[in-house]
């Protein structure tokens, strides 16, 4: 066996290699990469890396990943190998017949040697004794190995024979031979004197040596064809070695020692491996009796209650001295012993001796009592026998004057004021505050408290309370009970222990603490110590403080079923099957910290192994199904350990199994990968961020695929909107073209209805000239009316016309009009100089009938200086604003309109309508006393 240096258990055994480290146990064959699976030897070299010697397989070398095999074949002097030691660069190979050396660093055989002769020169053994290495042999004697490069010298020093194993102690060499060992003088051998010799004698073979820190040697030991082995423990005078009973194999061949831990590991041929503890926190110590129901400490000396007796310090009363003492009773006091129709709990004076149950033991001031199935019991510290009361009674105790205190599970209770005299009061079941069904008591201060397992709590101090009755505390289902604190911690039937504060006089509950937070189903007793309330159950003690709880069980020591307990000098006694336990409190309520690390020791994604990142892992979006291996620092008690973690800050601790983190199916994401340790030996919690993990999103939710995926179905979408849209164009264009076709048809229509309307109008004026007599006037009138004629042919296709033209046309027509007044007509045209009349269109002939219904309407004679303006303005880049203002009749002209003014008006509103203009908007008509306004916006 071999302890790494990370405080791993190697173990070679006849079918293959185990590493132990905590609770994890992991197996090697030779599938695995052993190159045979019957192992004899084990090293660990400076780098932490392990060397393996096979018998028949010659040695590997293995580096946590790999093995590497050296044998014959590599220039090893002999395949079965049965020591291995290390010594500065170099493996020294001990094999069946002869050394080898093997440098550390190359992993190559450098030197290798064996004596001459019929013999084969079996190493039993190495040491290193002032830097030359030695060399132990069954049967060829003791040898000083001596390296000069490639070449090995074998120097004998020592005849000393049938040696099968050697140790180092000091500058003594113990040798273990066949019924004795021989402890020589290494100082005596090298300088080639005859060797000083102390024999071990009547030993069995020892196979194995270990030393701990204070330099104790322990020798593993098998008899071979004898039982006579077992773990022997070497005392300073050697004559008084001693076999550790705890170790129940004989067959013992290997030992390995954990100088940290303080553990010693004990391997077996028929048995496993065992783990001592040097300094154990926990101790059994046997006794020469069975069972033990009870233990107790009175006045600094240990009581002991057995199945089938008493043992007040050393002297032991037995179940014989039991009954004689009731038999001498019954004798004398026939006539008065209790009867059960008194309400006595009746008793079976035919009892044998050994049928004799004992229940437990009491304490008052001077005496120590004990109730059993005969009666009741009373002794002095001494350990003599003081009296017997015919008495049967499950629990019972003291009240304030030390006066007995008899309960009855069928009936009422008694208060003894001469118990030897059978003199008592006693207190109806009728009556509720008698304490019935009690199942516990106990002593806090001058009160005596009552334990009922239906009907709650009750206590004593010269007279009787009930708790539930009194309507103080409604628990009615308790079962054990101790003094604690400032009271007493009292539990219930359910496994839940309230603590109590009685010091102020006033009933509290200071703390429930839950039968949950209690490990174990079935709650045996209480104790205390200090401030550590004791909790025993079926699986271990649980030791409470109110702020931390420490766990022992059978990990630290305690194998067998405990029953009482006791507390006397920072020690706490365990009564047991044939002995008690001692549990030393100072060690173990005051142990440091245990837990030094927490860290990942494997992680495989996709059930493949990954490498051991430091602080951070980022993976694939597939690459989802992770599980991550922890473990601490080696730890005496790995079974203490629990592990619990989250993978979120917000999230809430979920309990590991094995010690592994299995994360299934991860979304993509940020995983903050937290730890909690709680250790159960010492009350340690630790918490811990081990790694940072990340789940990269698949590359349908990264931002360029959904940037690109936008940018697709973005161009997707414009693509068919542009579409539509250049459809939508073409019909749209269509559409207009035909439009523009028929409102250009209207609106030559139109044209066509008002140049008969312009011409008749014209025609009159003429006719009106030719009537009055106006030849020359009549003349020139005609021929400006040929040019507007010959404007409106010109003009009768054209929708639009220049604002230029318009206004040449409109100055042209006004000359006309105000030729029929008699030029009586101011007219003034005022355009925009902004407006450049070459490039504005305007509806042809748009603004003409406004200006024929001011001449026709608005100058009656009664107007004497008639005015007819033309106003055109730039409105912004886009608009035109065109005004007609008269200073006429205006509101008197609206009424008297003629339908053909009408008609004009609303024809060039239809225009304006197949134009696309809002005619609402763009014309305007104002009539006031003083003239019209005629507002048009194009």
């Amino acid at each position: 066996m071999l302890i790494a240096e990370n405080g791993a258990l190697w173990v070679g055994t006849d079918n293959g290699l185990v590493r132990k480290y905590n609770t994890t146990i992991d197996s090697y064959f030779t599938e695995d990469g052993l190159p045979l699976n019957n192992i004899w030897a084990l090293t660990e070299d400076k780098h932490g890396k392990l060397w393996i010697g096979t018998y028949g397989g010659g040695i590997s070398h293995y580096d946590g990943t790999h093995f590497t095999t050296i044998s014959k074949t590599e220039g090893l002097i002999h395949n079965e190998i049965t020591h291995l030691f290390l010594f500065q660069d170099s493996l020294y190979v001990g094999t069946s017949d002869g050394v080898s050396i093997v440098s550390v660093a190359d992993k190559k055989v450098v030197a290798a040697a064996t004596t001459s002769g019929d013999k084969p020169m079996r190493i039993s053994g190495f040491f290193e004794f002032q830097n030359i290495v030695y060399a132990t042999t069954y049967d060829t004697g003791i040898f000083a190995l001596s390296r000069k490069r490639d070449s090995l010298n074998l120097i004998k020093v020592s005849d000393h024979s049938y040696i099968y194993a050697a140790y180092k102690k000091g500058d003594s060499l113990y040798a273990s031979n066949k019924k004795h060992i021989a402890i020589l003088s290494i100082h005596d051998l090298i300088n080639e004197k005859k060797a000083s010799t102390r024999i071990i004698k009547n030993q069995s073979i020892v196979w194995d040596y270990e030393e701990n820190y204070k330099g104790e040697l322990y020798g593993g030991a098998w008899g071979v064809f004898e039982e006579d082995g077992g773990l022997i423990k070497f005392n300073d005078d050697i004559s008084l070695s001693k076999r550790i009973t705890e170790i129940s194999s004989s067959e013992v061949i290997s030992l390995a020692y954990d100088d940290d831990l303080r553990q010693l590991f004990v391997g077996t041929k028929d048995a496993g491996v065992f783990r001592i503890f040097v300094e154990p926190i926990v101790k059994f110590v046997p006794s020469l009796h069975s069972k033990m129901v009870d233990i107790t400490h009175f006045k600094g000396i240990c009581v002991q209650l057995f199945d089938h007796g008493l043992k007040i310090e050393d002297t032991f009363i037995n179940a014989a001295f039991f009954k004689k003492q009731e038999v001498a009773y019954v004798t004398t006091h026939i006539n008065k012993l209790p009867k059960y129709e008194d309400f006595f709990y009746e008793l079976e004076y035919n009892t044998p001796a050994d049928q004799i149950l004992f229940y437990g033991i009491k304490t008052s001031k001077e005496f120590i009592w004990v109730n059993t199935s005969i009666g009741l019991y009373k002794f002095r510290q001494s350990g003599k026998f003081d009296s017997y009361l015919p008495l049967h009674t499950l629990a019972f105790n003291f009240g304030p004057s030390d006066e007995l205190i008899e309960t009855n599970p069928y009936h009422g209770l008694r208060v003894y004021q001469d118990e030897k005299e059978l003199k008592y009061s006693y207190y109806d079941t009728n009556n509720p505050t008698t304490p019935t069904d009690i199942v516990s008591t106990v002593v806090v201060g001058g009160t005596t408290y009552f334990l009922s397992v239906f009907k709650g709590l009750f206590s004593y101090d010269g007279a009787f309370t009930s708790f539930v009755d009194s309507k103080v505390w409604d628990e009615e289902k308790l079962r054990h009970s101790t003094t604690y604190g400032k009271g007493l911690a009292i539990s219930n039937e359910a496994g839940d222990v309230f603590v109590i504060d009685e010091t102020s006089g006033d009933f509290e509950i200071v703390e429930k603490i839950s039968r949950k937070e209690i490990r174990g189903n079935a709650l045996l007793f209480l104790d205390h110590y200090k401030e550590w309330l004791i909790i025993a159950t079926e699986k271990g003690i649980t030791f409470y403080n109110g702020e931390k709880q420490i766990f022992i069980n059978e990990e630290q020591g305690i194998l067998h079923p405990v029953y009482a307990s006791s507390v006397q000098n920072d020690m706490l006694f365990l009564a047991s099957d044939n002995g008690n336990y001692e549990v030393d409190l100072k060690k173990l309520l005051t142990t440091l910290d245990k837990i030094d690390t927490v860290f990942i020791s494997k992680i495989t994604v996709n059930d493949g192994v990954q490498s051991i990142p430091e602080t951070s892992l980022r993976l694939g979006s597939q690459e989802n199904n992770v599980a991550i291996h922890i473990a601490t620092n080696a730890h005496p008690y790995p079974e203490k350990l629990t592990y619990a973690y989250r993978i979120k800050e917000d999230a809430t601790w979920k309990e590991m199994s094995n010690q592994i983190i299995d994360l299934r199916f991860l979304e993509p994401g940020k995983y903050n990968i937290q730890v909690r340790v709680e250790d159960a030996s010492t009350g340690q919690f630790v918490e811990t961020t081990l790694l940072s993990l990340t789940i990269a999103a698949p590359f349908y939710q990264r931002w360029w695929f959904l940037l690109l995926t936008a940018i697709f179905f973005v161009a997707v979408v414009y693509f068919i909107l542009d579409s539509r849209r250049k459809k939508q164009a073409v019909r749209d264009a269509l559409e207009v073209a035909t439009s523009k076709h028929i409102e250009e048809l209207k609106t030559e229509a139109l044209l066509a209805q008002m140049n008969p309307h312009f011409i008749f109008n014209a025609l009159n004026s003429i006719q009106h000239l030719v009537v009055i007599k106006e030849n020359d006037r009549a003349s020139t009138y005609l021929t400006k009316f040929s040019k507007l004629v010959r404007a409106n042919l010109n003009n009768a296709q054209r929708p639009f016309t220049t604002l230029q033209e318009e206004l040449d046309y409109l100055k042209v027509y006004c000359d006309i009009e105000n030729e029929r007044h008699g030029n009586r007509v101011t007219v003034i045209f005022n355009v925009d100089p902004q407006i450049d009349t070459s490039q504005v269109e305007i509806p042809t002939l748009i603004l003409q009938p406004f200006l024929e219904n001011a001449f026709i309407h608005a100058f009656p004679p009664t107007i004497e200086t008639p005015l007819l303006e033309l106003i055109i303005t730039a409105q912004g880049s886009r608009q035109v604003k065109y005004e007609i203002k008269d200073n006429g009749i205006g509101s008197q002209s609206f009424l008297t309109k003629s339908p053909t003014t009408s008609k004009g008006i609303s024809l060039i509103k239809e225009r304006l309508h197949f134009l696309n203009y809002d005619v609402t908007k763009c014309l305007t008509v104002h009539y006031t006393e003083n003239g019209t306004v005629v507002t048009l916006l194009l």
